[in-house]
């Protein structure tokens, strides 16, 4: 005998892929982010919203010395309890980055090269975790995402980025590259070389550098940070911007949006 209509099993309800993409990104725009600056001189800490928004001040430690991975991440630990919550992490590092391993250490201890930070952290947290260059995630904070973007931080060393229409490029270190010399950007602009000849020679260095730069690359503009941009005395092209560290670490949401 025919099985009644309202006696037959109920097929199992269709959930469109829109609607699978819908709740995605509805889940997403929830997230708080733990944005983690290491340098050579501080490590950073900050938890924003989706917009971006701090939801704390910005916690800073000092990197100790020698600056090896066992060190910062105990500095890193004892940082993490006094965060708000959050759901993910992203960090930046002053080095190449691939796969969240680090392959060099201009400013920290050698021990990082090979070493795997991504895993590490998302051990530490119990958060997906992303690792990439530190200038590659505060690029990710300013940009415009339109044309040709060029991102250069002045710290304790030289650190850069470049962006193809919101796109990283991932890894570029012009830091390495001979300036003067036969010394790198990294050696004559760096924090010592700030303190040891001051600003107005520092400066011109800068400039110089900016040239070299423009000519190369043909960058529709140009982002420069980090915690010496503001000592700056020489007049910068109209395509040429400072910006704000905080600023820079709003890129650690920005680089979860980019799978490029």
């Amino acid at each position: 005998m025919p099985i009644p209509y309202k006696s037959r099993p109920r097929p199992e309800p269709r959930i469109s892929t829109c609607s699978v993409l819908l709740r995605q990104r509805e889940a997403e725009s929830s997230l708080h982010t733990l944005c983690i600056d290491i340098g050579g001189t501080g490590i950073k800490m900050i938890v924003l919203d989706p917009e971006g928004n701090p939801l704390n001040e910005r916690a800073r430690e000092l990197t100790p010395k020698p600056a090896t991975p066992e060190a910062m991440l105990e500095v890193m630990r004892g940082m993490l309890p006094k965060q708000p919550r959050f759901d993910r992490v992203s960090v930046g590092f002053p080095g190449i980055v691939r796969n969240g391993t680090t392959y060099s250490a201009a400013n920290v201890d050698s021990a990082w090269i090979g070493f795997n930070l991504g895993a590490t952290l998302e051990a530490m947290t119990g958060k997906p975790t992303r690792v990439l260059n530190d200038a590659d995630l505060q690029g990710y904070g300013v940009i415009e995402g339109q044309g040709v973007e060029m991102v250069l931080t002045l710290g304790t060393g030289v650190g850069s980025a470049l962006f193809v229409n919101g796109h990283l490029v991932p890894n570029l270190e012009l830091g390495h590259h001979p300036f003067q010399k036969d010394k790198t950007y990294e050696e004559r602009l760096s924090d010592a070389e700030l303190k040891e000849h001051g600003k107005q020679k520092w400066s011109k260095r800068v400039g110089e550098m900016l040239e070299v730069l423009s000519a190369i690359f043909n960058y529709d503009r140009l982002h420069i940070g980090g915690g010496n941009a503001e000592h700056i005395k020489v007049d910068l092209p109209d395509n040429v911007t400072i910006f704000d560290n905080v600023d820079g670490m709003t890129g650690g949401i920005a680089l979860w949006d980019d799978e490029g």
